[in-house]
């Protein structure tokens, strides 16, 4: 017992029971990355497109539908959808739109189909339909209340489909005939159901406005245009923004935005701030924060631009690529890129599109790629819509990981977990450090550890230099200071003269909560057949196996104990049981999920069988499955 206690009163003293279970914790290096962020070209769309949407699927290839572009003296809307594959860099066509459209919404339901929503084939679309990956085929849904374009479409963690404004048709009036009519309504479309109901009302009509999920489930709608007209025949901004609340259905204003603006990028940080970034006429940046309800400005551009894309990078970084600006009475479209980044509140020139482009999508790929592909650029008064596709290859030397995922602890209680930073690169990274990226109400310190025996040495909170090749462990601390709900708390793990290491949700990300009074705190280890941590399962209909050892270092309590996917949505089913920690036999028959007293101290094991129901691709950085504990209050515990 007197070593307990001591081990309780040091920052890093990870209850060393657990050590014989977690042996040496170190990642194995993966290829080197390249030196210098660069654009690399790829396989070019079989369509020339521009006014698409792009969507990653679950199994890593990108879905592009619709769009539009000119053949000849032709204006077409595209009813065409194509499939990239990044493993070959090459692009395949899939099933085509019932309906042809651009300007329209796609999004990623949890059952792995694409809702496509609205748009324009010169009127106004109020159809939708689905995209099913298992067949390549598309099938109608519901049709939205009221027709709309240039809206927004924003998945909610209740898994329906929150639709925003949009230009809805034309009316006679004004500098020109057919003035855009826009609308303050709002939608749900249910896929359980596959039906669309009205919502309530936004506090003012809006269009190329941005909408985007905040980490307390509310959406933040803000700036667009009204499409009033300035004498000179522009549409004049906004800088209005309000919140959705999925709980009531109903809005708030909050504080307006410093400079009004359109066609914008709204990107959400690791600090759960929102990027609100430049549009027409603006190179400016700010920054809500949810917590106040306030926008603050951060740093400009280097170059201003609307009609861009903004893509969140590792490290909390996020990239703008694209657009178009005035240069005196010269419209340009860009190849420029800019890069921001969070914890500094800087921009900086990154490397420039091979090709000039506007309206036209960017991917995040699994491994910290982007995708770009289609768009649009000029050559003297010609419109050229393009059907290539560029990569940015986001350069990274350092690859890191966390061990264990969770922690559950009480107030003023430090929670303390191990960690491994790689080095890849050929030259000595230097200065590396860890610091938190999401923000929390704790204090954060690290330390180096010896890789063989886990022990701590050197200095806290000291940057130290990993040389080409090798790994070095470290344990970090977190002490919360007040209540925390279960939060993953994302790392920065950097050096000097190295990007940070790419962030991956379970991999080098850390869930943890606080309480008030002491609770459960599950400490889980997985082991394969393999001792890899990779699942393997014979075929697209087999089954594999792997088994969980826990400890709970907190307070005892009621625990149910299931298993997910995470973000990802993979052709999997997952049964757990309790297991007899000498045999392995189950306790009872495997099922989808296992409530057990779990009392501290005790360490009970668990077994997991995951069945497959069609081919899942290895991707292990998003490819994952999470085994989760929640507390007799369903509060996630491990």
């Amino acid at each position: 017992m007197k070593r307990t206690r001591n081990i309780a009163r040091h920052p890093f003293g990870l209850v060393l029971t657990m050590l014989g279970l977690m042996g040496t914790f170190l990642l194995e290096p993966v290829a080197l990355a390249q030196v210098n962020p660069s654009w690399i070209p790829t396989g070019s769309l079989n369509t020339p497109r521009s006014g698409h949407t792009a969507t990653l699927l679950p199994n890593g290839q990108v879905l592009v539908a619709g769009g539009s572009n000119v053949t000849g003296n032709t204006f077409n809307i595209l009813n065409g959808a194509e499939l990239y594959d990044p493993a070959s860099g090459t692009w395949s066509v899939t099933g085509s739109l019932n309906t042809p459209r651009s300007g329209h919404t796609a999004t990623l339901l949890p059952n792995g189909k694409v809702l496509v929503a609205g748009g324009s084939n010169r009127s106004f679309l109020n159809s939708a339909e689905l995209y099913d990956p298992a067949t390549g085929t598309w099938s109608v849904t519901g049709n939205l209340s009221t027709a709309r374009f240039s809206h927004t479409a924003t998945l909610l963690p209740n898994g329906k489909i929150l639709v925003t404004g949009g230009v809805t048709g034309f009316f006679p009036g004004g500098f020109c005939p057919c003035k855009d009519f826009v609308t303050n309504s709002a939608e749900l479309y249910d896929p359980a159901t596959g039906t669309w109901s009205f919502t309530g009302n936004l506090s003012t009509e809006r269009a190329h406005h941005t909408g985007t999920l905040l980490q307390n489930g509310k959406v933040l709608v803000a700036g667009g245009t009204d499409r009033t007209w300035t004498d000179i025949g522009e549409y004049v901004p906004s800088s209005s923004a309000e919140l959705y609340d999925p709980a009531t259905g109903t809005w708030s204003v909050t504080a307006s935005l410093n400079t009004a603006r359109y066609s914008h990028t709204a990107t959400l940080l690791p600090n759960s701030k929102v990027l609100a970034a430049a549009g027409y006429y603006t190179g400016s940046a700010e920054l809500y924060d949810q917590a106040t309800g306030t926008w603050s400005f951060t740093a400009s551009l280097n170059t201003p631009r609307p009609n861009h894309t903004a893509t969140p990078l590792p490290g909390g970084k996020v990239l703008l690529a694209g657009g178009w600006n005035y240069s005196g009475s010269v419209f340009n479209i860009l190849n420029s890129a800019d890069v921001y980044d969070t914890a500094t509140g800087t921009w900086s020139v990154t490397a420039s599109l091979n090709t000039p482009r506007s309206d036209h999508t960017a991917t995040p790929l699994p491994g910290g790629k982007v995708l770009v592909a289609g768009g649009y650029n000029v050559t003297g008064n010609s419109f050229n819509y393009l059907n290539s596709a560029e990569l940015y290859d986001f350069p990274f030397t350092l690859v890191a990981a966390v061990l264990p995922s969770s922690r559950s602890v009480q107030v003023g209680t430090p929670a303390t977990a191990f960690a491994t930073i790689i080095n890849t690169d050929s030259n000595t990274a230097t200065g590396c450090t860890i610091s938190p990226i999401t923000g929390i109400p704790a204090t954060f310190t690290y330390q180096t550890t010896d890789p063989a025996t886990n022990q701590v040495k050197g200095f806290g909170n000291t940057a130290v230099d990993i040389p080409a090749g090798v790994g070095q462990s470290f344990v970090f601390a977190l002490t919360p200071s007040a209540p925390i709900d279960p939060t993953d708390v994302q790392l920065n793990f950097e050096c000097t003269n190295a990007n940070p290491a790419p962030i991956h949700t379970g991999l080098n990300t850390f869930l943890f909560s606080a309480s008030a009074i002491p609770a459960a705190d599950i400490v889980a280890l997985a082991a394969t057949l393999a001792n890899d941590g990779i699942v393997n399962i014979p075929g697209p209909n087999g089954t594999g196996v792997f088994a969980v050892a826990t400890v709970n270092v907190g307070a005892g309590d009621n625990l149910t104990v299931s298993a997910d996917t995470g973000g990802a949505i993979l052709p999997v089913n997952i049964f757990i049981c309790q297991t007899d920690p000498q045999t392995g036999a189950c306790f009872s028959q495997p099922a989808g999920s296992v409530t057990t007293m779990i009392l501290s101290n005790e360490t009970p094991t668990f077994g997991l069988f995951v069945a497959a129901a069609g081919d899942v691709s290895f991707v292990p950085e998003t490819n994952r499955i999470f085994v989760r504990f929640k507390d007799s209050n369903n509060i996630t515990r491990g």
